[in-house]
Parts: structure tokens; C-alpha cells; sequence
């Protein structure tokens, strides 16, 4: 993506792409250029060009939203003491209709209706490269179904429309409409797309893991075994098998140059670069480990890991007796090497920065810079979370031995004790409740500050077990509030219970 965004830059005054360009009017649709369409969309150049434009607005749609949307409304935080309205709101799912950099859609219909265009126009080009039009109608997808899960029904745009006139406003489509329209897409581009593997583009690869993340969510656990196994048998990924390892699928810190943001187990990654995206391209550090934060990690989360995989040598010895550290540091006085025991995951994911309550997400970067210099990728599908998924699989469909195989791999890579080897039993395997909340567990662990969090509680049925009433809803679907502006420009428009 990145080799042809030079290109569409210069190329961008000859693209007739739909925008959305108006804060007074949410599907006020206007192109970039007056120049006509029939200059462009002529060759397959022009398709990459008009896709990488896509994959522009997703990077623009994601850049703080993936958090959001995935991480801010479950139980992986707690407000700090200088906490800003809008994630206080998140954290405490006190959510209101007027939080604008949460709620607002024009990013992600930019990133809609350039899809809708691609979809129309590639097929127009002599001998199209159908690869090109399976990622359009993937990028497609992947807007819309964060728009099912966030808001379940929103205003559904199918055609590539290059005018603003009265149909540019339009009611709320159900929530079985925009699924089934994830669902029409899904398999359009399954058929249409050919390349394998690719880190920053949709591919045979990530579309089996986009497809497991779809069935888990509407539990259709067997398509989504079928679909993990096939990512699988790519034999194209593998588990990271230490810390070292682990930690450079994420970090992207400007003290640790040419280190980080790679690796076996990244299958896409939405990927931002500082000399091309312009300051702030991502927003992970001001979300994360900024000077003054909004959030630190919860005690609750601290507690578990702490409990689950213990510190100190005498609760480490008195779990897992026998079980030698792996972690090691240096004496700065003798020189000689002091085990340290735990979860290596935790001291690379969590830190200390000021006050014992000051707890921060170091995952991305582990010292201070400055947040205009960031430009951290952001992980959308990863080997050991689809290994998790399909842990999470085999219990339901009645493989509990399976389950357990799948989370002994992910142990072992990580250089952590079996499940169930300790003193005192994890989990009885045999009890499939007890062990999906197992699973959740060692999933909020290894994912945690990736965005899966919150999702996982919703699509499990547990997000109001975990973290009690949300804005007064104790059962069923839990929607966000559109938007107050969205309802104000478009009055076809309903709110969502109860905002």
C-alpha cells in the first residue's frame, strides 16, 4: 500500500472519489475533482490506485476508533486521575450522544463510498484484476460489520452515488440488512481474491481470519473452525517462542530503532508510516502512554495475571513447584543473573510510570516521545488470537481436549507452565461455561490493548455479567448512540435505545 500512495497523492486531482466532506451534513456527498470519470478508472493501474485510496480512508477510520470501538468499554481499564470526558465515558459505559471522536461516521463512509466505487468501476476495465475488486469488496465488509456491532443498523450505500440529491439521505437499514450485506461481500471477495498472504492488504489469509472473527461473533462455531482451520493448514504463520520475539510484533519506539512491527505471527496489520501519513498517523501513543493519560490499566487485570501466573519466588514456587523462572536480569552490583518470576506478556504489556495507580499499556513504546512522531501499526488479525478463537471453538462444538491443546500451545510459546500443572486446578476442562471463561481469560491476557476485549465480552453474552448495567441495559444487544449531529442532518434517522 505504501509504494502506491506517493502515486495516488499525485495522481489524487484526477480521481473522482466520494467524500465525505460536510460536519453540517453527514451524507453530503461531494468528489474531490471535477475532472470526469472517464479519465480515470481505464487500467488496472487505476484500480490500485483507487483500492489504495481505500485502504487511506481505513487507516484515517481507524486510527483511534479501532480502540475505541474494541478496547475503551471493557474491563481493561480504569479512569486516571486526569481523565478526559470522552474516555471517561467509554470506561464507565456512561456513553452519551454528543462524544464526537467515537461516534462521528464521515471517516468511515469516506472509506464506504470509495469502496462502492471500486466495486462499480473495476469491473469496466479491460482484463480487471479481480484480486483488486475481492479487496474492495472486502474493505467493504470490514466497514460495514464494525458499523453492525457498534450501531446494528445504519443508513446502507451499495451503489458508487457521485451527487448529493434527496436519496443521499436515508433511514437506518436493519441490522440483518447491513449482516447480510457482510455476509453478500464476504463471499464476493472469498471468490475473488487470489493473492495468499499479505502484512498491510487483504489476502486469502486475512480473509479466512476476517471470516472466523465474523462467525465467532454470530456463533457459527463451526464455520469458524472450518474457516481457522484452513488459515492453519497455510502453514504460513507460527507462534513467536520468546519474549524478545513477542515483543517486536508490536513495539514502535523511537529508543529501540529497527526494532519492532514484525514478525511470524502478524497476518494484516493496518500500517502507518511518519514521512508519508504526516504527524500523529496513528493514534496508539496518545491513547496509551501519552505524559498525561485518560486511562490506566485495572487492578482487576492486574490482580488476574498476577494471580494466574505469580511474581514473587514463593507464590511462583508454592503454584508451580519445581518450575524454574525463564526471566533474568542483571545485578548491576555483582554482575551475576537474578531470575524473575511471571509472565514475561505482563512486564512487556504493563508499566509503571508514576504512582503505584499509574499502571500504562508499554505494548507499543516503552518511553516518552512525542505523539506527532507516531506512526505504530495497528494489529487487525494475529496467529495466536485466531489459535485462541479456535480454542474457543472446539469447546463449544464439544472438543474440550482440542481447547486445551490450543491453549497449551500458546503457553508453551510464551515459556509458561501447562494448563492445569500447578498445585491448585486452572480449570475443569470438562465444564464448558468454566472453560470458555478460561479461554476469555487467557485471551484478555495475550490481546490485551488490541482492540478484542470488549468485543469478546459482547459476542459472548458477558458484557453486562463482567461489568454490570450498561447505560441502563442488563440483557440483549449492547448498541452505541449514533451521533447527535448524524440525527440532526439526516432526520430519517432514529437513535438507538436507551440514549
Amino acid at each position: 500500500m505504501k509504494k502506491v500512495k506517493h502515486l495516488l497523492t499525485a495522481v489524487s486531482a484526477c480521481m473522482l472519489l466520494v467524500v465525505i466532506t460536510s460536519c453540517e451534513d453527514i451524507l453530503d456527498q461531494s468528489p474531490i475533482s471535477e475532472v470526469s470519470d472517464e479519465i480515470f478508472w481505464n487500467t488496472n493501474q487505476d484500480a490500485e490506485l483507487g483500492v489504495a485510496s481505500i485502504y487511506d480512508a481505513m487507516q484515517r477510520t481507524y486510527r483511534v476508533k479501532h480502540f475505541y470501538w474494541g478496547e475503551f468499554r471493557s474491563d481493561n481499564y480504569v479512569e486516571s486521575d486526569q481523565p478526559s470526558g470522552e474516555t471517561q465515558a467509554m470506561i464507565t459505559n456512561s456513553l452519551t450522544s454528543d462524544y464526537e471522536d467515537a461516534l462521528r461516521w464521515n471517516e468511515l463512509y469516506t472509506m464506504i463510498f470509495r469502496a462502492n466505487i471500486a466495486i462499480e468501476k473495476i469491473p469496466q476495465i479491460p482484463q480487471f484484476n479481480e484480486n483488486l475488486l475481492g479487496e474492495a469488496y472486502a474493505l467493504r465488509a470490514y466497514a460495514y460489520f464494525d458499523a453492525y456491532r457498534v450501531w446494528g443498523g445504519v443508513p446502507l450505500f451499495k451503489e458508487a452515488a457521485l451527487t448529493f440529491d434527496d436519496s443521499s439521505f436515508r433511514p437506518r437499514s436493519t441490522a440483518q440488512e447491513v449482516l447480510d450485506l457482510v455476509l453478500s461481500d464476504l463471499a464476493q471477495a472469498d471468490e475473488l481474491i487470489t493473492t495468499s498472504t499479505s502484512p498491510y492488504r487483504f489476502s486469502k489469509a486475512s480473509m479466512l481470519a476476517f471470516k472466523s472473527k465474523i462467525f465467532m461473533f454470530l456463533q457459527r462455531y463451526q464455520d469458524a473452525n472450518d474457516a481457522l482451520d484452513q488459515l492453519i493448514a497455510l502453514n504460513s504463520y507460527s507462534l513467536t517462542k520468546d519474549r524478545v520475539s513477542w515483543r517486536n510484533l508490536f513495539l514502535n519506539d523511537i529508543a529501540f530503532p529497527d526494532q519492532g512491527q514484525e514478525g511470524p505471527e502478524l497476518i494484516m496489520s493496518l500500517k502507518y508510516d511518519f514521512e508519508e501519513d504526516g504527524n500523529r498517523a496513528s493514534g496508539i501513543y496518545s491513547i496509551f502512554f501519552q505524559g498525561v493519560p485518560s486511562v490506566w490499566i485495572s487492578p482487576l487485570v492486574q490482580n488476574k495475571w498476577l494471580k494466574r501466573f505469580p511474581i514473587t519466588e514463593e507464590e511462583w514456587m508454592l503454584k508451580y513447584p519445581g518450575v524454574p523462572a525463564h526471566i533474568f536480569t542483571t545485578d548491576p552490583a555483582t554482575g551475576n543473573e537474578i531470575p524473575i518470576y511471571g509472565d514475561w506478556r505482563y512486564y512487556e504489556t504493563v508499566t509503571e510510570v508514576g504512582s503505584p495507580q499509574d499502571i500504562r499499556v508499554s505494548k507499543y513504546a516503552k518511553t516518552n516521545y512525542s505523539p506527532a512522531e507516531d506512526d505504530t501499526n495497528i494489529v487487525l488479525f494475529r496467529y495466536a488470537d485466531m489459535l485462541l478463537l479456535k480454542a474457543e471453538a472446539e469447546n463449544q462444538l464439544d472438543h474440550p481436549e482440542i481447547a486445551l491443546e490450543l491453549l497449551n500451545q500458546v503457553r508453551v510459546s510464551r515459556e509458561l507452565p501447562l494448563v492445569n500443572s500447578g498445585t491448585t486446578l486452572d480449570v475443569d476442562i470438562n465444564n464448558k461455561v468454566a472453560l470458555e471463561n478460561f479461554i476469555l481469560d487467557e485471551r484478555q491476557l495475550e490481546l490485551f490493548a488490541e482492540g478484542t476485549r470488549w468485543w469478546d465480552l459482547v459476542r459472548t453474552g458477558k458484557a453486562v455479567e463482567v461489568l454490570g448495567p450498561i447505560n441502563g441495559q442488563t440483557e440483549g444487544t449492547i448498541d452505541w448512540p449514533i451521533y447527535f449531529r448524524h440525527l440532526i442532518d439526516n432526520p430519517l434517522l432514529e437513535q438507538n435505545e436507551p440514549y
